[in-house]
């Protein structure tokens, strides 16, 4: 599923997580998963090797990139409307 900017939205909602931070979560896995040494050396060596596969990783590392900055942006976003609403609220 996915909002009306394209980014994709949790199917389950969790009592006590907001959409926001499970974005947040899954931004934090890709970039643990794809920036540790073992993965990026792999992905720069079949870039080096393979010209076809070079062009589909320099798409997709332009894709993955794009993204990564919207799930950012959506966060902060989401974050800061949250904050908005709280300091909103009547204590």
């Amino acid at each position: 599923m996915t909002d009306d900017k394209g980014h994709q939205l949790p199917n389950i909602i969790y009592p006590g997580l907001d959409r926001a931070e499970l974005v947040d979560w899954v931004e934090r896995f890709y970039g643990e998963y794809y920036f540790r040494p073992r993965a990026a050396w792999r992905i720069v060596r079949n870039a080096m090797f393979d010209s076809g596969d070079r062009k589909r990783l320099y798409k997709e590392a332009r894709e993955y990139l794009s993204l990564r900055a919207k799930r950012k942006q959506f966060v902060k976003e989401q974050k800061q409307a949250g904050n908005s609403a709280s300091c909103a609220k009547p204590s």
